[in-house]
């Protein structure tokens, strides 16, 4: 059965080639009113892409606890970034399940736009993401090159986006905390006046991070003077007691304006919540 994803945006500016927005053109978003730019940073297979298309398809099937679709000007970069989560089908996952991020312009960033409303409240919000090749943050920290993300100094908030499967192996956890302290280190080098900093940790069907991990990586940013908060998702999901797209709905709530109130790291309201849906969505093929 055929279904169409989301209604025609208002509409119809210009795009670059790969269909997002240019920096350049922002203004056709934020004339006139306030959008909430997120910046999304974090190596190569940390999950941000994952992330933008687990929201892209909650939303697109009203499935977004406790938030409606209302538009975007971004559309068919959203529809080309999910083409390959949109694929799995019968149970079996696609080999690939986003592409990754190649932008036409090596030096200018690449923007997916998306507006929401609160349930049964208004006005709607507008976000601004960034869609950016990993190397682009590996090249923060490796090389001290930031002038391609100079659009944090723009953010409301920043998601470092971490691969919690690397926070939860003892070969690789020292490696990740190590490497994660090191992307706050750059963040407050190269941008001082940092917005809220949430650690997004992904791939969270495959186990819990210990509190002493996510202790580790607090004490760093508390010592830099960074306002970090935790938060733990799961885009995509091959455990069955771990819903595909939980967390994506309290991330999307943690972004807004104001700093949240501090909440449990792992809900365990997450598994009786209305997101559980979207396992079948996702999970089990997605009817479109």
């Amino acid at each position: 059965m055929d279904e169409e994803l989301l209604s025609e945006p208002e509409q119809n500016p210009s795009f670059q080639s790969s269909n997002t927005l240019t920096e350049d053109s922002l203004s056709l978003v934020m004339g006139g009113r306030y959008c909430t730019m997120v910046g999304i940073i974090g190596p190569p297979d940390s999950g941000k892409t994952a992330a933008l298309v687990s929201l892209y398809l909650l939303l697109s099937h009203g499935r977004l606890a406790g938030f409606e679709y209302a538009d975007s000007r971004s559309l068919m970069a959203l529809d080309e970034i999910s083409r390959g989560a949109r694929r799995w089908t019968g149970g079996t996952p696609p080999q690939q399940m986003t592409a990754h991020t190649e932008l036409s312009d090596d030096r200018a960033a690449g923007f997916l736009h998306l507006k929401v409303r609160a349930s049964g409240q208004a006005p709607a919000i507008d976000f601004l993401f960034p869609d950016l090749p990993g190397e682009w943050s590996t090249a923060m920290v490796e090389e001290s090159r930031h002038d391609r993300l100079a659009f944090l100094q723009r953010a409301d908030v920043i998601w470092l986006m971490v691969d919690g499967s690397r926070l939860t192996k003892l070969a690789t956890r020292q490696g990740a905390i190590h490497r994660t302290k090191l992307y706050l280190q750059r963040l407050k080098q190269f941008f001082p006046d940092l917005p809220r900093v949430i650690l997004v940790v992904t791939r969270a069907d495959t186990g819990v991070v210990s509190e002493k991990t996510i202790e580790t990586i607090s004490n760093e940013a508390t010592v830099l003077g960074i306002n970090l908060s935790v938060q733990a998702i799961s885009s995509f999901s091959t455990n069955p007691d771990v819903p595909a797209g939980t967390g994506i709905p309290q991330l999307i709530l943690a972004s807004i304006g104001r700093e949240p109130e501090v909440a449990e790291f792992w809900p365990s309201s997450d598994k009786d919540s209305g997101i559980r849906a979207i396992g079948n969505v996702v999970r089990g093929g997605i009817d479109i």
